[in-house]
């Protein structure tokens, strides 16, 4: 009977870059895992929260972007403008297309991925989050979010303890960008508002009398106003972010009004 770690390696040597086959998703991720720390290291690239976000941030990005059946150019080209950020050596470019392309496959353990990445980088949240950042770019790479890859990214964002606020503030930048960038960019479809949901986007409680809400209303405005955003200094994917803020506040005030009955 071979060993695993024999297993794995005739694996790594033996699978094209597009097919994995199922033996190594029936054995414990917790191999595969060191095997791609190992490597890692090898080729020069050290620390263990830089590692678990290398080789998260490959696979799932894979793994996102066959979640809507086919992998497309611009997603491939985004990988590679990835790698090219991080400055990778042309070894860990070759371990980077690797976990993408294992990530591509149906039977990928996601939630082992993400339990193991949490489990090595929650305590730091600008990772996590970064981590979130790359998937929605992955997702937005034509154009538009669709459906399966909302509900993939927003699993990863509940398996990693990311609040639907921060999911919703990195959307936001994701959009921006590629807007400042003049990229193609689908309408966003407007998200269904509840009334918990404009109490907090005021920054209230369902107790608030109409003075407050009035208040909050105009506090919020001046805040996150593009003009006035724009006179203090802001970037342009300020505030382009900032209209979309500012449609909320307005729509979060609206349903506020008509609830209270307000004049």
């Amino acid at each position: 009977m071979p060993r695993l770690a024999d297993v794995v390696t005739q694996t790594f040597r033996s699978i094209s870059s597009e097919v994995l086959p199922e033996r190594l998703f029936r054995d414990p991720l917790a191999r595969w895992w060191q095997t791609s720390q190992e490597r890692l290291v090898d080729s020069g690239y050290e620390g263990k929260v830089q590692g678990a976000f290398f080789i998260a941030s490959f696979a799932a990005m894979g793994h996102t972007a066959k979640c809507d059946g086919r992998v497309k150019g611009v997603e491939i080209e985004l990988a590679t403008q990835v790698m090219d950020h991080l400055k990778l050596t042309s070894e860990q470019r070759q371990l980077a297309i690797r976990l993408f392309n294992e990530g591509k496959h149906e039977n990928f353990a996601l939630e082992t991925l993400l339990w193991r990445f949490k489990r090595q980088c929650s305590h730091r949240v600008s990772v996590v989050q970064i981590f979130i950042e790359i998937q929605l770019k992955m997702a937005y790479a034509d154009a538009s979010l669709n459906e399966q890859e909302s509900k993939l990214i927003k699993r990863m964002c509940k398996r990693l303890d990311v609040s639907e606020s921060i999911y919703t503030r990195i959307e936001r930048r994701v959009r921006a960008e590629k807007k400042v960038a003049n990229q193609p960019l689908a309408s966003a479809p407007k998200k269904a508002f509840s009334l918990t949901d404009a109490y907090k986007m005021l920054g209230l409680n369902r107790w608030a009398n109409q003075s407050q809400v009035k208040q909050a209303y105009r506090r919020m405005m001046s805040k996150f106003h593009p003009d006035k955003l724009a006179a203090r200094g802001a970037t342009d994917v300020e505030v382009i972010e900032a209209h979309d803020i500012v449609y909320d506040i307005k729509h979060a005030y609206e349903m506020l009004v008509k609830a209270k009955r307000m004049r």
